[in-house]
């Protein structure tokens, strides 16, 4: 026995000991965040007042200073998110991670986005260049000027953060517009379920958009165009299944307490720790802007200045297509065009791997942009594609104008919407939908961003690739600025946007045929006009709302068929009360995903073959139609696998009793543990580490979350995932609310924390406040930023 105890405690200290030297070297990753240093950049000295929540609050003489000043703190807070997504634009993933991510460098090479950025760069203004520059200078300071150890991904991953650069900049800015525009994917799988499945079937899993479905632009506002004298007239559009997206709405003063506007955004964005935003408040002695920057990015993305205060959702316009070239059957490196063959141009890049080996590729270039697939690499061109074609993909994001970067960072100067909406023109990536509000109490909108115009509508706009030797001819340049979807002060004082469709049948031109699905946008305005005038309070009730529409029309459809036993019966009896309310703490919103997710799984699977992993989605309209007989679609509820012909209610029966079962399996027989927020947790995960068993809990962070992709307090789950179908691994990146009558009383909330760092105690101290919608003051005032302030450093400069 005394043995043992002697090796109990000789344990004990030395858990102890392993225990303070973690505290201890995990202290001296951390940045200093007090006192005072001495650098070379800086033009005069910079104060930076931590707040009780560690946000940042800058403050300089000159604009040049502020930039500088935002890149050091992102580098003392961020500064590994920063590595790591320039790295992923980069496609220098594999220097560190190894085979597991050669797939994903090749197809960044492939794309080019680096190489997009130097070139944009090439073509900016000086004065644009100067600020890019003065940015990475602040960063790069930061790296040079350290005292403690870097943070602990470089200690793990050996490796040594590389000098920012402009282009470092722009490439991130580039992903963030790959991230937002997706159409190309749905594109391809398109093309390969018509030949899998035929032309009828494949319509009907893209239906036409409900046509009583709300618009952002009201009835009135979208005649604009039609009495100009334009087309007036779009037929329907298939809608995908797109189930991503942000809320953002805004209100005139005619319907506030205050009688001035408020403005409400929250973008949908995938969930990660750290945050995909960082919160920062900057004063440059002239202008002023607090809100959300990007890690990597000079300026506040989303927030406001002391005049007006705006937010974004993705409009998820069709801006990418694949365009099938011809290869020559007698040289491969050439490609069919109206005048004869052309040579592709070629390049080739080398991918560095982590063992010391390395990837050559070369990669061809048509007239269209880089060649993604073709006949003898790549699953998407499977099915079809004939021999002898490749697929280029035409994307104005890959062009050298793409000036997106010019109009983030003018932005936060506008001093009203008129301004901000003119600024807008420089935005060129992914079309976001700008909802801007100022002081004066005016109110706006408008989709700004780069959107293609195609002059042939007989052959489903984007829908499907388009041969590349007839391209060019149907390609008309980019909707004009002042033709896209825009108003100030619409009739009927408000603005809502949800990812739905944003125009109305008269609206001349194309934007997409792939809308998210109305239940956001319709529940949002049906909260804002159910009341006369409205208060912060109210617009953070809105954001809170766990009201599925979805659930609340799909679930009688799904209601109509005879149960089995006594069980069923109890389970359908407490279905047939619930109101869709998607809460943490309801067992009704786990058994219904359930439900949904088994019936859609088996009325795909028998006819999709090989295509049902990719065709596995919640495919809202299309069950729609099929619950309720519409175009045929029916059909799909048979079984043609069996000798007899099944109805809907067949099916609904079998997916209800399987559904069941499954959750006896995964959760237990006991009902009351299928509550619906242990289940359905939000998981921030960490690039790299979260694919890393014995890191994963150190840098992962999750909280129990109600809601579903419908619900205005968005939570996403993954139908398609058979381990982990109903975790969210995307929702509200963040939140805000803003008041024109005093700005100061906006608040907004972060998901995970300020820190990049979990050896921080800010690493994840906001995610507990966003779980519940809770806020924090997004104030300029002084006496609110130095109440509990954790610290201000001084930078002074070194002459």
């Amino acid at each position: 026995m005394k043995w043992i105890w002697r090796g109990l405690m000789t344990l004990v200290v030395f858990a102890a000991i392993g225990i303070i030297g973690l505290f201890i070297v995990g202290k001296m990753t951390l940045p200093t965040l007090d006192g005072e240093v001495v650098l070379d950049g800086p033009e005069a000295e910079i104060r930076i007042v931590r707040d009780r929540f560690a946000v940042p609050h800058i403050y300089t003489e000159n604009r040049s200073d502020a930039l500088f000043a935002l890149g050091y703190v992102h580098a003392q807070d961020r500064l590994w998110q920063m590595e790591f997504q320039r790295r992923v634009g980069q496609g220098r993933l594999s220097e560190f991670a190894g085979e597991a991510t050669l797939q994903t460098d090749i197809f960044l090479r492939t794309m080019g986005f680096y190489r997009a950025a130097e070139a944009t760069l090439g073509k900016l203004d000086a004065t644009t260049v100067a600020e890019l520059e003065r940015y990475a200078a602040g960063v790069n300071a930061w790296i040079d000027g350290r005292e403690g150890l870097l943070p602990p991904e470089f200690l793990i991953l050996g490796i040594e953060p590389e000098p920012w650069k402009p282009a470092d900049t722009l490439v991130w800015l580039k992903m963030m517009a790959l991230n937002l525009s997706g159409n190309w994917t749905s594109e391809a799988l398109r093309a390969r379920a018509a030949a899998a499945l035929g032309d009828e079937k494949m319509r009907q899993l893209w239906p036409a958009y409900p046509e009583d479905a709300p618009v952002a632009i009201d009835r009135q506002a979208a005649n604009l165009w039609e009495s100009e004298g334009l087309q007036d007239a779009l037929r329907a559009w298939p809608q995908g299944p797109r189930g991503l997206g942000s809320n953002n709405w805004v209100i005139s003063g005619a319907l506030s307490a205050t009688g001035k506007p408020l403005l409400a955004n929250d973008p949908h964005l995938g969930l990660q720790a750290p945050s995909v935003w960082y919160m920062a408040h900057v004063d440059d002695g002239t202008d002023a802007q607090i809100g959300a920057t990007l890690p990597g990015v000079p300026f506040v993305v989303l927030g406001r200045n002391r005049h007006i205060a705006w937010g974004f959702t993705n409009t998820a316009p069709d801006v990418q297509d694949l365009i099938v070239e011809q290869v020559n059957p007698q040289n491969p490196d050439e490609y069919q065009t109206e005048t004869g063959w052309q040579r592709f141009k070629m390049r080739e890049e080398i991918i560095r791997i982590s063992d010391g080996g390395e990837r050559r590729i070369t990669v061809r270039e048509s007239r269209h942009g880089p060649i993604l697939f073709d006949t003898e690499n790549g699953r998407h061109g499977e099915g079809f594609l004939k021999p002898d074609q490749a697929v280029a993909i035409r994307w104005h994001v890959l062009d050298d104008d793409e000036m997106s970067v010019r109009a983030g960072l003018n932005a936060g100067r506008a001093r009203d919407v008129a301004g901000f909406i003119d600024v807008m023109r420089d935005f060129h990536g992914a079309q976001q939908n700008m909802v801007v509000a100022d002081i004066n109490g005016d109110i706006g909108f408008v989709a700004a961003g780069r959107v293609p115009v195609r002059a042939d509508r007989s052959d489903w706009q984007g829908m499907l690739p388009r041969a590349g030797s007839s391209y060019l001819a149907r390609r008309k340049g980019f909707i004009p600025y002042e033709d896209l979807p825009q108003v100030i002060n619409p009739a009927r004082g408000y603005v809502v946007t949800a990812n739905n469709r944003i125009v109305g049948d008269s609206y001349p031109h194309f934007l997409t045929n792939e809308w998210a699905d109305p239940y956001r946008a319709q529940r949002i305005t049906d909260l804002l006009t159910e009341r006369d005038a409205h208060t912060i309070d109210s617009f953070k009730a809105i954001q809170a709302d766990q009201v599925s529409l979805m659930a609340r029309e799909f679930l009688p459809l799904m209601l109509r068929f005879e149960p089995s036993s006594d069980a069923q019966r109890d389970i359908l009896a407490d279905l047939k009360l619930w109101n869709g309310d998607m809460s943490p703490d309801r067992t009704e919103p786990t058994i219904f995903n359930a439900w949904y997710r088994e019936f859609v799984r088996q009325a795909l699977i028998d006819e999709s073959g090989e295509l049902f992993d990719d065709l596995w989605a919640p495919r809202i309209g299309f069950f729609r139609n099929v619950l309720t007989g519409q175009g045929g679609a029916e059909s799909w509820c048979d079984d043609i696998a069996s000798d007899q012909t099944e109805t809907c209610a067949d099916l609904l029966k079998r997916s209800f009793e399987l559904a069941i079962a499954n959750l006896e399996e995964r959760f237990g027989s006991d009902r009351d543990a299928w509550v619906w927020g242990p289940i359905h947790e939000a998981h921030h995960d960490h690039n790299p580490f979260t694919n890393v068993d014995f890191l994963r809990n150190l840098f992962d962070i999750r909280v129990p979350v109600g809601g579903d992709s419908y619900t205005v307090n968005v939570a996403h789950g993954r139908m398609r995932d058979r381990d982990d179908p109903y975790t969210t691994r995307s929702g509200a990146s963040l939140r805000a609310i803003y008041d024109l009558d005093d700005l100061n009383r906006s608040i907004y909330i972060n998901t995970t924390g300020q820190s990049g760092n979990p050896l921080s105690p800010h690493y994840s101290d906001m995610v507990e406040r966003w779980r519940r919608v809770d806020y924090i003051p997004m104030s300029m005032r002084p006496e609110d930023i130095e109440a509990g302030s954790i610290g201000t450093l001084r930078l002074r400069p070194a002459s």
